[in-house]
């Protein structure tokens, strides 16, 4: 079966009002190829094992470059559970609040924009969702 290619047309933003479109194609077989391209930054791709990892290794490359994604993916208290990512490449993830489980409705598309204010970097995110996962016990 021959990989289906899709995009999406995201931002990308330092902060502030600078505000820059980039594009993300992905296809997914039993791995993930992903491509960033912009008119501000070189075009790069990875390979992941889903579309979570996938765009974590696009955002570690523009943090190199000082700009965050501003999508669900790269928010601060977004992350997507194992089931997610074993089932649907995670594609969905939960957003969290201290002390709450992740409920269905919780749920939100990887690639939906937001707030340069929600984002954060890979780290900030891994962070958030461990302290999230000790504040439930």
């Amino acid at each position: 079966m021959k990989a289906q290619r899709s995009q999406v047309n995201l931002t990308i933003s330092s902060g502030g009002t600078d505000k820059v479109a980039c594009l993300l194609e992905y296809s997914s077989g039993n791995l993930v190829e992903m491509a960033f391209s912009s008119a501000l930054l070189e075009a790069f791709s990875v390979t992941a094992d889903d579309l979570f990892e996938a765009l974590s290794l696009i955002r570690l490359e523009m943090e190199n470059h000082g700009y965050l994604i501003l999508c669900n993916g790269a928010r601060k208290d977004a992350y997507p559970s194992r089931m997610s990512r074993q089932a649907g490449g995670g594609r969905k993830l939960y957003l969290f609040k201290n002390g709450i489980p992740a409920r269905r409705e919780d749920l939100v598309d990887l690639f939906e924009s937001t707030e340069y204010e929600r984002v954060g970097t890979v780290a900030e995110q891994r962070v958030a969702y461990e302290a999230w996962l000790r504040s439930l016990g």
